[in-house]
């Protein structure tokens, strides 16, 4: 009897310390997961495209950290976690293991492929999902990232471009004011010149080429020149406008410095209808300034929300009121993971302004660098306004926009209160 006793008290006793360990219940799940040894809840999340905040809701789990081996996790929203990829043919893949502060699109850039053909590669259901020391399969064989894939730099110890660059190393862009300085420890202060070269994929079109340098710099498109001041001169800037056909076109940018202070600048913008300068835009309350008050618009490919570095194509365009759907703004563009940033100086009278912005997905609006609007997540065609007091004449806007997937539009303009 007292065995027995003994038998029924050690059952009671398990079968209260079975109610301390928390079991999702299956109403309202999809499915349910057991944690495994070495799971953490966002590799968990990744698994079955969701993120780490929607996984933890589903499980009232308030420390993310906080989880163990053997707990039942609802899985809210899908069905089963999908089936792992086939392993790629031998020789199909480059390995690439995921850094601090990479994100799909910049890796993709890197080694020339889409974002979309590394998720098919690699079965990534949302391509924000990936994590410092994932190894992804790069589809494409052998291929590697390229050395340079913004501009080649070679930087030489002379002021002729002779011999052998003392230098060679990825430029991001060329922009640089190196004063009385130099441009790298193995390169003197003074008596120095770089070759900078860069391909790039063009639409039929005419672009505006810009340079500033001190001292000397010449521009070549395609080996044939288009800007020449191989000449001494202090920051000054030219201009020449050339015309491309579809394809790719190659940028070789010289420049040399002799005494004294040291910068050069290149960049390009496309100018097709333009000869006096931007088409103005109506305006609310004001009106346009001499000059033009067109949007300048810069587009970036193959980013997730990056409005840095140098943009894929710029062009004006005469407002903000555009809706790509499932398409994109330019074939140079892809028709998702793209952004784009506008900027216009318009002319306002005295008075407060109710900015609005209808967009899909994010945006932030700026006016005189002061940030109007910041919503820069994801919406889906979402209007939202804010107010902003302005004095009478010119003020500086910006608006940046990042298309993250599915539709994409964005409208933005003002009323006066």
């Amino acid at each position: 009897m007292r065995t027995c006793r003994l038998i029924i008290s050690l059952a009671l006793v398990l079968g209260v310390l079975a109610g301390l360990v928390p079991v999702a219940s299956a109403q309202g799940c999809a499915t349910t997961y057991v944690v495994q040894p070495g799971d953490n809840l966002f590799r968990i999340a990744l698994r079955y495209g969701l993120t780490t905040e929607v996984l933890a809701r589903a499980n009232n789990i308030l420390n993310p950290n906080a989880i163990y081996v053997g707990q039942v996790l609802c899985i809210p929203g899908t069905s089963n976690p999908p089936p792992p990829p086939p392993p790629p043919p031998p020789g199909s893949c480059t390995y690439y293991t995921v850094k601090p502060g990479d994100t799909l699109g910049k890796i993709a850039l890197a080694y020339g492929t889409s974002v979309s053909a590394l998720q098919r590669a690699n079965n990534i259901l949302n391509p924000n999902l990936i994590y410092v020391g994932m190894v992804l399969c790069i589809p494409g064989g052998s291929t590697r990232p390229p050395a340079f894939p913004q501009f080649r730099g070679e930087y030489f110890n002379n002021a002729t471009l002779a011999g052998a660059p003392s230098v060679v190393r990825n430029d991001k862009t060329i922009d640089f004011n190196w004063g009385v300085g130099w441009p790298d420890p193995k390169i003197n202060a003074d008596n120095f010149s770089v070759r900078w070269t860069r391909t790039l994929l063009f639409n039929t079109g005419t672009f505006r080429l810009t340079a500033r340098a001190d001292d000397g710099i010449r521009v070549f498109v395609d080996n044939v020149l288009i800007i020449d001041e191989w000449h001494a001169a202090s920051g000054a800037t030219f201009t020449k406008d050339v015309t491309l056909a579809t394809g790719n076109h190659t940028f070789r940018v010289e420049y040399f410095e002799a005494t004294g202070s040291a910068s050069a600048f290149f960049t390009w913008a496309r100018v097709d209808g333009t000869s006096g300068g931007p088409t103005p835009t109506p305006i609310s309350g004001g009106t346009p300034p001499p000059g033009g008050s067109a949007w300048t618009a810069c587009y970036f490919a193959n980013v997730n929300r990056d409005v840095s570095g140098q943009p894929t194509l710029c062009r004006f365009e005469p407002a903000i009121a555009i809706n790509w759907g499932a398409g994109s703004p330019d074939p140079l563009i892809t028709s998702d993971l793209f952004a784009a940033r506008w900027t216009s100086t318009q002319v306002f009278q005295a008075g407060t302004y109710r900015f609005f912005a209808l967009v899909d997905d994010g945006v932030r609006v700026y006016v005189d660098d002061k940030l109007v609007i910041d919503e820069w997540f994801e919406h889906a065609g979402t209007t939202i306004f804010a107010d902003a007091t302005l004095t009478a004449g010119a003020h500086a806007l910006k608006v940046e926009y990042f298309e993250f997937g599915h539709t994409a539009q964005i409208y933005v303009w003002w009323e006066k209160r």
